[in-house]
């Protein structure tokens, strides 16, 4: 019978020891370490395909994954736009954007952001604040009390959500796209943006809402300021940027930082400033993007009537685990009266209306 490789093996060794006595002991040791490699060799070869499987999945996971790691930019030298998730990963929307967990040391800084002295998903090198007096002067209105348009605003009808089983929420409809880091914005998204003051654009199709928003809040006592609405992806990707730095100089590696960015910051080609559709908006008398806003009477009425005009808080308190971006009391999304309605009443992030409506 022909024998095996480890029974060569052996014999040839024991044949060595059996001839030299004082190569009896380096012979066994040598035996055993020859051995060993033959298993491991032989382990690999019977399970090459498992392995190769198994590299093949991690290799397309990192390279898609939006916060596995950054893509080197000429440009900037970091990231630009990241790929979907959902081509890697067939789970809803909600499994996939929870947050990923971060080290003790970062999340310090995390927890800092949350504090009094983040910026979120702002522009921060934006210095300009436009309340409704300018927006109506530039629109060439003498007053910024518009007496016909105050009236619209307070007695324009507000869809209630016990209409929602004839609303048929459309998942084209260009008020519900959803972008996030699982979505960036679709290829060859259309829109065109409008000014509604002099560097200030968004969306021509939200500006009639806005406005009218604005002038129920001044109605009420309350002077609303747009601080950062449409923004480029350049401009996007330099935040973003920026802020990364910034975590660096703190001593954290790159990955460290874009880990904490990502939850403080969108995703260069995941935001949507970059579409028209986001607003950061203050008031006269507290200009900062901080959390502290929601506690002002202007926090408070926006969270209260944004939605009669179509907007809600797209990143809300206590959904951080779903949207990935920390709580935003200044960031509006315009979604339309009908699916702002339903999200005000079932408490409900742009990500789980998605998976409840569409």
């Amino acid at each position: 019978m022909k024998k095996t490789v480890r029974e060569k093996l052996i014999a040839y060794f024991m044949g060595v020891a059996k001839k030299n006595k004082f190569l009896k002991y380096p012979s066994i040791a040598a035996l055993s370490v020859t051995l060993f490699f033959y298993y491991v060799g032989r382990h690999f070869v019977t399970n090459g395909k498992r392995y190769a499987s198994m590299i093949f999945v991690g290799i397309f996971f990192v390279g898609s994954c939006s916060f596995s790691f950054a893509v080197f930019a000429e440009r900037t030298g970091f990231t630009s736009v990241q790929e979907t998730y959902s081509a890697v990963v067939g789970t809803s929307d909600i499994s996939l954007a929870a947050v990923a967990p971060v080290a003790p040391e970062t999340e310090v800084l995390l927890k800092e952001e949350k504090g009094e002295s983040d910026r979120g998903d702002t522009d921060e090198t934006q210095v300009e604040a436009y309340t409704l007096d300018d927006i109506l002067a530039y629109h060439g209105h003498e007053s910024a009390h518009d007496e016909d348009a105050a009236e619209a605003a307070g007695t324009e009808a507000v869809a209630t959500v016990e209409e929602v089983e004839e609303w048929n929420f459309d998942a084209s409809d260009w008020r519900l796209v959803l972008i996030n880091k699982q979505h960036p914005i679709p290829d060859g998204y259309d829109f065109k943006l409008g000014s509604f003051a002099s560097g200030m654009r968004c969306d021509e199709r939200v500006i009639e809402d806005l406005l009218l928003m604005m002038q129920a809040a001044k109605k009420d006592g309350f002077n609303l300021v747009v601080i950062s609405p449409y923004r480029t992806s350049d401009h996007q990707e330099d935040n973003f940027n920026n802020k990364i730095r910034k975590y660096m100089r703190t001593g954290l590696s790159y990955m460290e930082a874009y880990k904490v960015t990502s939850q403080v910051v969108t995703v260069p080609g995941c935001s949507e400033h970059e579409v028209g559709l986001a607003l950061d908006i203050t008031s006269e008398t507290y200009l900062d993007l901080e959390r502290g806003f929601a506690d002002t009477k202007e926090g408070q009425w926006l969270a209260d009537h944004s939605y009669e005009y179509g907007f809600i808080v797209r990143y809300p308190e206590e959904k951080e685990y779903i949207t990935s971006i920390i709580y935003e009391p200044w960031h509006f999304r315009y979604v339309g009266r009908e699916a702002a309605s339903v999200m005000k009443e079932e408490n409900l992030c742009l990500e789980e209306f998605w998976d409840k409506y569409l």
